[in-house]
């Protein structure tokens, strides 16, 4: 007579592809959600640093922005974006200046009563370049 007590060498292989199969799952899971909340916690940061500046250049007035084109706005610079320490972020910002009337369709309308303000970050995502890009109209007073 045979004893069936004890574990064969194939219940053991059969355990072990599972639990390498099972930690192989959780693994890829969890390097999906932490890569995921990365993405969101950059684009989160991009369109705090979006609304800032467009908040900023409202509060500044009509009266500062530039009369025509993609002249500067001062005291707001383009480029890399800094923070209190004066250490690079890694988000770049642009900001365009545009009158109401460079817009398509209002070549017609009264000049220098409205501007276009668009804000656009930039940053890496990965190997990815991502952008985030707001626009408001700011009215003469």
């Amino acid at each position: 007579m045979k004893s069936e007590k004890g574990i064969t060498g194939i219940d053991i292989t059969i355990s072990v592809i599972l639990i390498t199969i099972f930690i192989g799952l959780i693994s890829t899971l969890t390097y999906q959600i932490q890569k995921n909340s990365s993405d969101i916690e950059r684009k989160t940061e991009a369109t705090s640093y979006a609304v800032e500046t467009l908040e900023r250049i409202k509060s500044e007035g009509f009266e500062k922005l530039p009369v025509k084109g993609n002249q500067k706005i001062e005291g707001i610079p383009d480029g890399y974006i800094t923070d209190e320490e004066g250490e690079a972020t890694g988000y770049y910002r642009t900001i365009t200046v545009l009158d109401y009337t460079d817009l398509a369709g209002n070549e017609t309308k009264t000049p220098e009563l409205l501007k276009k303000v668009t804000v656009q970050i930039t940053y890496k995502s990965g190997k990815n370049e991502q952008t985030v890009e707001m626009s408001t109209i700011i009215a003469k007073d």
